[in-house]
């Protein structure tokens, strides 16, 4: 298990992680997420199945696991993340996502899992979703918290995503 270490942003954006994910920098500290499992990424492989549809609609771009730059001092590394139009220039994005979307490993700790939707709601991402495989239930995160959800929608773009067609091979 990795340690938390005081280092500074350019350490961070150094390190290399070839045997376990990416962790996220928190404010000097490197950060160790949780383990994925298999249907964490079974779920990632759908949510790009998924939003694949609305692609002739709009230009989107998706992506799993990318760093952002909520701060100057803050990285993190979501599960999946939309942007309208292309893809983010450099090596992290630095302006909000249109969509980040978290998806429960065993291992997440509500604190944890709470922390960095608050991040990415207050950094200006439009939609923040929870997905959770182990009580299969779709969250959305407002400033009001968290809000359980049968299907998650876009409105804008008439599309929605069901409960039912993302657990349903789980």
């Amino acid at each position: 298990m990795l340690a938390k270490t005081q280092i500074g942003v350019e350490e961070y954006l150094g390190l290399v992680f070839p045997d376990r994910p990416e962790p996220d920098y928190v404010h000097g500290e490197v950060v160790e997420r949780a383990l994925p499992t298999l249907v964490h990424a079974q779920i990632q492989a759908l949510l790009v199945l998924l939003f694949g549809r609305l692609l002739p609609k709009i230009h989107l771009t998706l992506l799993t696991e990318p760093r952002l730059q909520i701060e100057p001092d803050l990285f993190r590394v979501v599960d999946f993340a939309v942007c309208r139009g292309a893809r983010p220039e450099g090596r992290y994005a630095t302006s909000a996502v249109y969509i980040a979307i978290e998806i429960v490993s065993p291992d997440d700790r509500y604190n944890d899992l709470t922390e960095r939707l608050e991040d990415y709601r207050r950094w200006g991402v439009a939609h923040v979703w929870l997905v959770d495989p182990q009580r299969k239930r779709l969250w959305e995160y407002t400033e009001a918290g968290l809000l359980q959800h049968r299907s998650l929608r876009l409105a804008e773009f008439d599309f929605e995503i069901s409960a039912q067609e993302v657990f349903k091979d789980i």
